[in-house]
């Protein structure tokens, strides 16, 4: 793991961004680094907790300076599904309630981004797009996003 956020936080029917600073690589990422193998880099969400029925959304990967990621379909490392959300939410038998997991081949767009002007490793930003405006009361919560290069 090279970065992840420390808080949880909630997602909403507009944009919601977090920001990652991303740590040189150890241990086997190093090691592979090292003997000179391709990076693959991973994003991962955990704990995606909620209720009601919230939107899919999209999820950008972007340096600072993109005020409107949503319009670089380029940056766009996935869709965050939430079909059963509230179900996976819920402790009970053969439940922990632990919410859904998610992880992302990011490897091409972290190259891409590495390019970027004004790319800065210790900053860059996780933003969420709501794919629709929700309609009835939903809740949604991440517990954390993170970042692993292998």
């Amino acid at each position: 793991m090279v970065a992840a956020t420390q808080e949880s936080f909630p997602l909403a029917s507009r944009d919601a961004t977090v920001s990652l600073s991303i740590e040189p690589p150890t241990g086997p990422a190093l090691q592979a680094q090292a003997a000179g193998k391709p990076r693959q880099a991973y994003l991962r969400v955990e704990r995606v907790t909620g209720k009601g029925m919230p939107p899919g959304y999209e999820i950008y990967l972007h340096p600072s300076g993109e005020s409107q990621p949503g319009s670089r379909e380029e940056l766009c490392a996935g869709v965050l599904p939430l079909f059963g959300l509230d179900k996976a939410s819920r402790q009970g038998a053969g439940h922990a309630g632990t919410g859904l997991h998610y992880v992302f081949d990011v490897t091409e767009l972290m190259a891409r981004l590495e390019q970027e002007p004004g790319w800065d490793p210790k900053d860059l930003r996780v933003t969420f797009v709501p794919r629709r405006q929700t309609k009835r009361e939903a809740e949604v919560r991440v517990g954390r996003v993170s970042l692993y290069y292998e």
